[in-house]
């Protein structure tokens, strides 16, 4: 009898937690709908892999694919500039540099100078 009270106390705590995580979800605006993850993700799984997206500042349309690893309970996060990043619930990581989450270059290329002073190997 004890295992089943047991049972049911945990089935009500991660129902609670489930519940808790979708409010909060809802009030912060993040985009658990638009993210291109598993269909096969649970609600909570993917809160949480919204949660990694806003804390690293990472877009949905910048997001190649959102995953669980179950090992380790982390969202692990590929975006389009190439970023594998994970993400544990809890965390406080620095948001990553604009070319690493939408891969465009910011900086300027250099313009070469025609002429014999410059670009040119001194003999």
């Amino acid at each position: 009898m004890s295992k089943d009270k047991d049972l049911e106390k945990r089935e009500a705590e991660v129902a609670a937690k489930e519940v808790a995580v979708a409010k909060a979800v809802e009030m912060s605006g993040l985009p658990i709908d638009n993210v291109p993850v598993d269909p096969a993700l649970t609600k909570m799984d993917r809160a949480l892999i919204a949660k990694g997206m806003k804390a690293f500042g990472i877009e949905a349309k910048w997001l190649l694919k959102g995953r669980m690893d179950k090992e380790t309970g982390e969202a692990v996060l590929i975006t389009n500039g190439g970023a594998k990043v994970r993400f544990r619930d809890g965390d406080k990581p620095e948001k990553l540099e604009p070319i690493r989450v939408d891969g465009v270059i910011r900086k300027k290329s250099r313009k070469l100078t025609p002429g014999p002073k410059r670009n040119s190997p001194k003999v």
